[in-house]
């Protein structure tokens, strides 16, 4: 059987990689009686049924390191926590609660400030940088930051998280140096962001390092 890991799941299809080739697959019968869904991150045993169209069967679900519920991802084992210093305004009860969901779950986060263009985070920072987090400051835009977020992205399956509008996609972007993502934009009505991205995703950077993009903040 070959070793991989789920990097999207559409229509019920698993989208499986192993050594930069993707296989479509399904889910043995035997997992779903047994109520084990597999979902995006994780690491799986398949069989293959058809080399050339790149058929499997998911055989089983290799054990997991930890399991987020909302959205249904599994081994991450680095959590950037994205706000942005303006537009919107910086929600520090909700990074406060995604900070704890962090350490529940022995997930180890960095602290993402985003759109340091916009305003001065000199306060935000000395607050998270004394109980002990790591803060990366950013302007997407310019890239700043960028090459900072890069380091810590080594060997890990990282996920991205935090309101709609704060600039992860284009984060996404300037780390791929393409366009994987669609941008969103801030709605100069209310000053909220319009969400853009609608599905839960692994990117590979490199051998054993993976980005997801989700849909939304995370919950336990």
């Amino acid at each position: 059987m070959l070793k991989g890991i789920i990097v999207s799941i559409v229509s019920n299809t698993y989208i499986v990689e192993n050594n930069n080739e993707l296989y479509e697959c399904n889910a043995r019968g035997k997992l779903k009686k047994d109520d084990i869904l597999p979902v995006v991150g994780d690491k799986v045993l398949v069989n293959i049924i058809d080399i050339e169209s790149k058929k499997a069967v998911i055989e089983e679900i290799l054990p997991r390191e930890n399991y987020i519920k909302r959205p249904k991802l599994a081994n991450i084992t680095k959590l950037f926590l994205v706000l942005s210093a303006k537009m919107p305004k910086p929600d520090l009860l909700m990074l406060d609660k995604q900070l704890a969901f962090a350490e529940y779950l022995k997930i180890d986060p960095i602290i993402v400030i985003n759109k340091i263009d916009l305003n001065d985070v000199e306060q935000i920072e000395k607050i998270y940088k004394h109980i002990g987090y790591t803060i990366i400051t950013t302007c997407a835009k310019t890239n700043l930051g960028v090459d900072q977020i890069k380091k810590e992205l080594n060997n890990n399956i990282s996920a991205f998280s935090g309101n709609s509008g704060v600039g992860k996609s284009t984060l996404l972007n300037n780390i791929f140096k393409s366009e994987i993502t669609k941008e969103g934009e801030v709605s100069k009505k209310n000053k909220k962001g319009k969400n853009t991205t609608t599905i839960t995703k692994l990117y590979k950077l490199d051998e054993n390092e993976y980005i997801a993009d989700t849909p939304r903040i995370f919950y336990i």
